[in-house]
């Protein structure tokens, strides 16, 4: 059994397509738990109306509590899921149709190597697509420049994610090593990578499984790289601002010329992937 994690807010636009592609799995051993943020547009009357049509899959806590944004969301979900194994889901995109089998064969794999016991998140690549479902990269890992090693060094991971977590399947020790996500956590998937990546063991599915839609009011998203890019933000007060909500996140002693240090190894291994 597989639960996935559906946190809402505002998303009527596209929660029906991405509801419905989760339906169509060819793997149907799993829950979708959902749970609204206070919906102020019609996400409530859908989630609703999935749930009378599909009570054998949907599981709403519909108890009127708002989490303050989709981090503390998800962490309210994690905290009610039960299953073996935790897939989360964003509001507007699209799964293929085999996606949580590929997820459910890649961890027993991992499994089988690193034992049940240690905690596992597998990630993968995705297709970034805009909001009509028309292809702006076949890859999103390739387009970024991200590069998935950087997932298997906590010391490289705490200065740039490159695991998203639409894009990710962990298990039950994975679960048990990251709740409750702290409030200064930036985000849920995040949180997850760094404890994994401390802990347990991050790994790449280098397949895409999933179309990764962006439009006007994503919260998190696709940015196009370049090493001009990089440059600015590496002399500018952003960093220095992310050093600043890193440190918090992890609550750890780390100086800013570490931090500066390892976004300039990060930049190096995102510009120089092999």
């Amino acid at each position: 059994m597989i639960d996935i994690l559906l946190a809402t807010y505002n998303g009527e636009k596209y929660l029906s397509a991405q509801l419905d592609s989760i339906l169509k799995q060819t793997y149907q051993d799993f829950k979708i738990l959902i749970h609204d943020d206070g919906s102020t547009d019609n996400t409530i009357k859908i989630i609703k109306k999935y749930a009378l049509e599909h009570s054998d899959k949907l599981v709403v806590f519909d108890d009127n509590i708002r989490k303050g944004g989709a981090c503390q969301n998800f962490s309210y979900l994690l905290q009610k899921a039960s299953s073996p194994y935790i897939m989360f889901c964003d509001q507007d995109d699209i799964w293929l149709e085999n996606r949580v089998q590929m997820f459910l064969s890649s961890m027993k794999d991992t499994e089988k190597k690193y034992g049940k016991d240690i905690p596992l998140i597998v990630f993968s690549d995705l297709i970034v697509v805009d909001e009509k479902l028309n292809i702006i990269s076949e890859s999103m890992v390739e387009s970024q420049k991200l590069n998935p090693k950087i997932a298997s060094f906590f010391k490289l991971l705490k200065c740039q994610n490159v695991i998203t977590g639409c894009a990710m399947m962990i298990n039950k020790k994975a679960l048990e090593i990251s709740i409750p996500i702290p409030q200064q956590a930036l985000m849920h998937d995040w949180w997850i990578a760094l404890n994994v990546a401390k802990y347990g063991k991050n790994i790449f599915l280098e397949d895409t499984t999933i179309l990764y839609r962006q439009h006007s009011t994503n919260l998190v998203g696709y940015q196009k790289p370049s090493f001009i890019r990089f440059l600015k933000i590496l002399f500018s007060k952003k960093i220095f601002n992310d050093y600043i909500k890193i440190k918090n996140m992890l609550n750890e002693k780390m100086s800013f010329y570490s931090f500066c240090i390892c976004k300039i190894k990060v930049i190096f291994l995102r510009i120089y992937k092999k």
